[in-house]
């Protein structure tokens, strides 16, 4: 979509109430021929945050007094002093919520409810003794005196004892949202939209008499950055302030397109967490998440953190930040032009340069000065390629035809005829080997055999039946070894091998004599 050109009579912002971002049509609000004018917005005033001095009022008519009295400063510090102690004796317990805690050497910090603060001192011997770590948001008790510090003309609480009760309440609030809330995925990175490079127009949705919307203005005009501004005034504290900011955020939502709007920023100065608690509303976090386009919140100070900080596309710790990281630094965008410019000046200069130097080498050059050279040059190339070419050719043939010779006679030399003839011979000069051979081992076996014949007939029992033994059998041809009755019974036949055939025989036993 085409951006409509920009109006300088709506850059000085309007209150997001008075019609500018109103979806109601011109003319069902009875302004027709002022469709997109900006009207009177009502003063709103912004509630005062903690630690500022309230805004003069009207003075009252002083009643007169019977005497009075001129006091320097250190006496009335004097006075308040003496009449704080005189009517406030003793200690005290005080029961409240921590803010603004700051521990160095000694700790000071104030304790608030729902309604007032008081400012409190706790010295280092006294920090020193306490049992836990506090932080802030705790509720806690705290014991002590009251007194006026007359340096800085502050009346003060001074702790020396101080106990837990438990996070305060709106620590629990805001912890109990940030849980719902990461768990339904407002803080995913991932759906975290980035900033644009070179925004044109951008909105800031935040009181218009707050310094927060001066340290946008002055960053923007310090960086000369071209950027317009939409300012939104809403109300940034007290009641009703959460629902403003989300109708603001919602308008945005829905006019962005139509408007040139890049990118939003939500901001306001920094107070205590009852100041800030409008950014801690479901509703404002809602609005946030729901936007289309870039978010940058800056919340307070640094230490602070909100809700919508959280949500938010980016958190910059002071509306400073945010400006800065929405706007891009023109002075460095021109910077980096005037450098580039420089470097393809130089480049072009160089290019230009080079391509004169190389026609000037071509002008130079004797083949252009003389075609005939050229064309000569070329003939004689062109019969020395002929001559290496038909050089090339004859050695190619010439290594076929060597390559052939011999897979020639390797063929011969493997050819069934010539391989059958070498058997041949080889079998007619191995057949005589193999009878000469075969005769030494014949007579090699026979002489072996010999031996081994004689050595048997040495062993056997011919030779012992032929020295004049014989050798004796039972029936079942067992050696008989002795001649006792238990071997050869009465009436046994044996068989009696002599050297030269066997007899049987019967045993019969006679009688022992002498």
């Amino acid at each position: 979509m085409k951006r409509p050109p920009f109006d300088p009579s709506r850059a000085q912002g309007d209150r997001f109430d008075a019609g500018l971002f109103d979806p109601t049509p011109a003319g069902a609000r009875g302004d027709a021929g002022r469709s997109e004018e900006v009207r009177e917005a009502p003063e709103v005033r912004e509630p005062r945050a903690a630690g500022e001095p309230r805004e003069p009022r009207e003075p009252r008519e002083p009643r007169e007094p019977r005497e009075q009295r001129e006091l320097g400063v250190s006496a009335m510090s004097d006075l308040i002093s003496r009449t704080l102690e005189d009517g406030m004796r003793g200690t005290f317990r005080v029961r409240g919520e921590i803010a603004n805690l700051s521990k160095q050497r000694h700790w000071y910090f104030s304790i608030k409810d729902d309604k007032s603060v008081l400012r409190c001192v706790m010295w280092q011997s006294d920090a020193q003794r306490v049992g836990f770590v506090p932080k802030e948001g705790d509720s806690i008790v705290v014991t002590g005196k009251i007194g006026h510090y007359a340096p800085q003309g502050s009346t003060q609480f001074y702790v020396n004892k101080l106990e837990p009760q438990g996070v305060g309440l709106l620590e629990q609030r805001f912890q109990a949202l940030v849980a719902e809330l990461r768990a339904l995925g407002y803080f995913e990175e991932s759906r975290k939209k980035r900033l644009p490079a070179h925004p044109r127009r951008v909105a800031v949705i935040t009181s218009a008499s707050g310094a927060a919307v001066q340290d946008v203005i002055k960053t923007a005009r310090e960086m000369r950055a071209s950027v317009e501004f939409l300012v939104i005034d809403v109300r940034v504290q007290g009641d009703g302030a959460a629902g403003e900011v989300a109708r603001a955020l919602r308008a945005v939502a829905r006019a962005h397109a139509a408007l040139g709007i890049d990118a939003v920023i939500v901001t306001r100065g920094g107070g205590s967490r009852e100041d800030l608690w409008a950014f801690n509303e479901r509703e404002v976090a809602d609005a946030a998440f729901a936007m289309p386009i870039p978010l940058v919140a800056a919340i307070g100070h640094e230490v602070d953190t909100s809700v919508v900080e959280l949500v938010a596309d980016r958190r910059a710790s002071t509306p400073t930040q945010a400006a800065m990281l929405l706007l891009p630094d023109n002075a460095a965008l021109i910077e980096r032009c005037d450098r580039l410019t420089r470097d393809l000046r130089n480049a072009m200069r160089w290019s230009l340069q080079s391509r004169r130097d190389h026609v000037r080498e071509l002008e130079s050059s004797p083949a252009l000065a003389s075609p005939a050279l050229r064309l000569a040059r070329a003939r004689h190339e062109l019969d020395r390629l002929s001559q290496r070419l038909a050089s090339a050719a004859s050695a190619y043939v010439r290594d076929g035809q060597r390559r052939v010779d011999m897979a020639a006679a390797r063929l011969h030399a493997r050819s069934p005829a010539v391989r059958l003839g070498q058997a041949r011979a080889s079998l007619e000069a191995i057949g005589p080997r193999l009878s000469r051979a075969f005769a030494t081992s014949i007579a090699l076996r026979r002489t072996a055999l010999g031996a081994l014949e004689s050595r048997l007939r040495a062993s056997g029992p011919e030779e012992t039946l032929a020295r004049g033994y014989a050798i004796v059998t039972d029936a079942d041809g067992g050696l008989v070894r002795s001649s006792g009755s238990g071997t050869l019974p009465d009436g046994a036949q044996v068989a009696v091998r002599f050297i030269d055939g066997t007899v049987s025989m019967r045993v019969e036993r006679g009688q022992r004599g002498g």
